[in-house]
C-alpha cells in the first residue's frame, strides 16, 4: 500500500482535518483535532492507493468515506460527521496528489482505469489537479482551456462533476458539457470496497450513460470517486481580454440607482441571449454590504473569435450600465479579488461615459489575466447562498437587497459580506442536444447567478450568528412569498456546487423541519431529478457516499 495514513498521532492531523472554509469540522480549535471531524485521512496518489484505502476505511465498524480533491465544500460533506451517528469513524480519502495532466495531439489516449476499451480522447486531467494547474497545462500545452472558475485552488474533482462555470462559459458553455469520460471508483456489491469503471458520453449501456450523465452536473462525492476526467476536445484560449472593475461609492449610491442598474443588468443578458457574438461578455456584479466596501462591476471581454476585433458588445453593456444608474464611477484600483474594499472615497479616474471607460479599460494576455482575477482568498470561516434568476428583478428582490446591503450591524462584524450577481446564460442556455441529453445541469434557462457570500476569522458564537442572520436575512425578505427558496417564476433554484443546508428546511430556515421536496431546489427538472434517484438506486444501493445533501 502506498498511501500516507495520517493519524491524531501526527502533528498533521488538525490541520489536514480543515478545507478551505475553516468552520468545518465543527468545533475545530486552532492546533487541536477536533472530535466531530475525520478520524482518519488518507493521501492517495493513485487510484490503487484510493482503493486499498476505502477497503481499509470501510472494513472498520461505523466506518464511512468521504473524498476531496481542493478542499472548497460549502459545507461540513467532507469534513463533519454525520450528524445522526456521532459513534462514525470517518476517514477523508485526499487526492489532491492526483494531478497529472496527459494530452495526446491524436487524440489516443485511453482510460487509465480500463485501458482494454475503444474509447479514446485527447486530454486526461486527474481529479486532484486545481483549477491554476490545468489553465497553465492546458495553455501551454495545446492553447486550450477549460470555461472553469476563477478560483484557482478549487479541485476539478467537485469542481466539474458539479458543472463548472466561470467567466468563459457564456461563451463556451459549462465545463461538463465538453466532458466525454470518466474514470470512476463505485462501490462494490457488498458495499466493502469500491470497484473500477469508466462511463463515457460513447456508452451504449443506459445505465453508463445515467452515470456518466451524474458525472455532468450533479454534484461530488455521491455515486464514487472519480480520478480521472476525459475530454476529446476543449475551447481554444482567447488571445486577449478586455478588463474594466467600474466601482461605485457608497456615499453616493441611493436605492433607485441600485435599482436601475440592477434592471438594466438583467435585460442586457437577456435581451442579447440569441446573439452569439455577445457571449464573450461576463461580469460579475459585486454589491458590499456598507462596512465592507463599495458596490464594484467587473467585466471580462473577448470576441466571438477570442480575440478583440469586435468590441461592440462591449461598448452597449458599458453604456448601458453607466447610463441606467446615472451616477459616475471610478476606476477601482484595489485588486478584483479583495472582498473588503477600502469604503467609499475611491481613488481612481471618473468614469462616467464610454470614453472615460476606454480610457481605464486593461488589455490583457489571457492567461496573465486569469492569474490576475484568482478569487480564493484566505481560509476563513465562510457562509454562501445560491441563485439562478431567469426572471426580471421583481420589487420586492429589488428591496430584500437594499435592505441586506443596509443591514444594521452595531458590532461592526459584515466587513467582508457581500451579494455577488454574475452573468449566466450565452451557450450554457443553448446546448448540443447530445450534451443536454447526458447532462445534470437542470438550470438552462436563467440569464443571471447569485452568490452571495460573507466571511469572518472571529469563531465566536455570536460572530458566526451575526452572520447567518444577515445572509438568511437575504433569502427570508426577497423569497418570503415562495417558501423562503428562489424557485418561482423569476427563478429557477439553486446550485448544487455552492451546497447550503439551509436550502434543505421548510421556508429555508434550519429552524424548520426537513423539506421533504428539497432536492427539486437544486434540480428543478422532473426528468433529471428523477433521473439521479435511478442512478443512485442502481450504482450505490448502500448509500456508501452519503451526506446531508447527497442525492436522496
Amino acid at each position: 500500500m502506498a498511501f500516507d495514513l495520517i493519524t491524531e498521532s501526527d502533528r498533521r492531523h488538525a490541520t489536514l482535518q480543515k478545507g478551505f472554509n475553516l468552520r468545518w469540522p465543527l468545533g475545530n480549535v486552532q492546533g487541536q483535532s477536533s472530535p466531530n471531524g475525520a478520524n482518519l485521512i488518507y493521501l492517495c496518489y493513485s487510484p490503487q492507493d484510493i482503493i486499498d484505502a476505502a477497503a481499509q476505511a470501510l472494513a472498520v465498524a461505523n466506518g464511512r468515506i468521504t473524498v476531496r480533491s481542493g478542499g472548497h465544500c460549502y459545507e461540513g460533506f467532507v469534513a463533519n460527521k454525520m450528524p445522526d451517528n456521532p459513534n462514525e469513524v470517518l476517514a477523508i480519502l485526499d487526492i489532491g496528489q492526483m494531478k497529472q495532466l496527459d494530452y495526446d495531439a491524436d487524440g489516443q489516449l485511453h482510460s487509465q482505469l480500463m485501458p482494454t476499451l475503444p474509447y479514446r480522447y485527447r486530454f486526461r486531467l486527474e481529479a486532484g489537479g486545481q483549477n491554476w494547474d490545468a489553465y497553465v497545462a492546458l495553455y501551454t500545452l495545446a492553447n486550450k482551456t477549460l470555461p472553469g472558475g476563477s478560483c484557482y485552488s478549487v479541485g476539478l474533482g467537485g469542481h466539474i462533476c458539479g458543472g463548472g462555470y466561470g467567466l468563459l462559459s457564456r461563451k463556451h458553455g459549462l465545463v461538463c458539457d465538453w466532458l466525454s469520460g470518466v474514470d470512476i471508483l463505485v462501490p462494490n456489491a457488498q458495499g466493502n470496497g469500491l470497484t473500477a469503471r469508466h462511463v463515457c458520453r460513447e456508452s451504449t449501456d443506459p445505465d453508463e450513460l445515467d452515470l456518466f450523465a451524474a458525472c455532468c452536473g450533479a454534484g461530488g462525492g455521491q455515486f464514487g470517486i472519480i480520478t480521472s476526467y476525459y475530454f476529446k476536445d476543449l475551447p481554444d484560449a482567447p488571445k486577449e481580454v478586455l478588463w474594466l472593475v467600474l466601482e461605485w461609492d457608497w456615499a453616493m449610491l441611493t436605492k433607485p440607482a441600485l435599482d436601475r442598474l440592477l434592471v438594466a443588468y438583467q435585460a442586457w443578458f437577456a435581451q442579447h441571449q440569441a446573439d452569439p457574438d455577445t457571449w464573450g461578455l461576463a461580469t460579475k456584479l459585486e454589491m458590499r454590504h456598507q462596512h465592507t466596501g463599495n458596490v464594484t462591476l467587473g467585466i471580462h471581454y473577448v470576441d466571438k473569435d477570442g480575440e478583440l476585433n469586435d468590441q461592440a458588445p462591449f461598448d452597449d453593456f458599458v453604456t448601458t450600465m453607466l447610463d441606467a444608474i446615472g451616477i459616475a464611477a471610478s476606476e477601482s484600483v484595489t485588486p478584483f479579488h479583495v472582498i473588503h474594499l477600502p469604503r467609499s472615497n475611491p481613488t481612481g479616474r471618473v468614469i462616467n461615459s464610454l470614453s472615460t471607460a476606454r480610457a481605464v479599460v486593461r488589455r490583457l494576455d489571457w492567461l496573465p489575466c486569469q492569474q490576475t482575477l484568482n478569487g480564493s482568498g484566505d481560509n476563513q470561516r465562510g457562509r454562501y447562498k445560491s441563485a439562478y434568476q431567469k426572471g426580471i428583478f421583481t420589487p420586492q428582490v429589488l428591496s430584500a437587497i437594499w435592505t441586506t446591503l443596509t443591514w444594521p450591524d452595531p458590532a461592526n462584524v459584515l466587513t467582508q459580506s457581500l451579494i455577488q450577481i454574475q452573468s449566466f446564460g450565452g451557450r450554457i442556455n443553448q446546448p448540443d442536444p447530445a450534451v443536454r441529453r447526458e447532462s445534470s445541469a437542470a438550470q438552462r434557462g436563467s440569464f443571471l447567478k447569485w452568490q452571495p457570500q460573507c466571511y469572518w476569522r472571529d469563531a465566536s458564537a455570536a460572530t458566526d450568528k451575526a452572520h447567518a442572520d444577515w445572509i438568511q436575512g437575504l433569502f427570508f425578505n426577497a423569497f418570503a412569498n415562495d417558501q423562503g427558496v428562489p424557485l418561482n417564476a423569476e427563478f429557477e433554484g439553486c446550485y448544487i456546487n455552492y451546497p447550503d443546508l439551509d436550502m434543505t428546511h421548510l421556508g429555508g430556515n434550519p429552524a424548520n423541519a426537513k423539506n421533504p421536496q428539497w432536492y427539486m431546489v437544486f434540480f428543478p427538472d422532473l426528468i433529471i431529478e428523477s433521473r439521479l434517484r435511478r442512478t443512485k438506486q442502481r450504482w450505490d444501493p448502500l448509500n456508501i457516499f452519503r451526506n446531508e445533501m447527497s442525492v436522496p
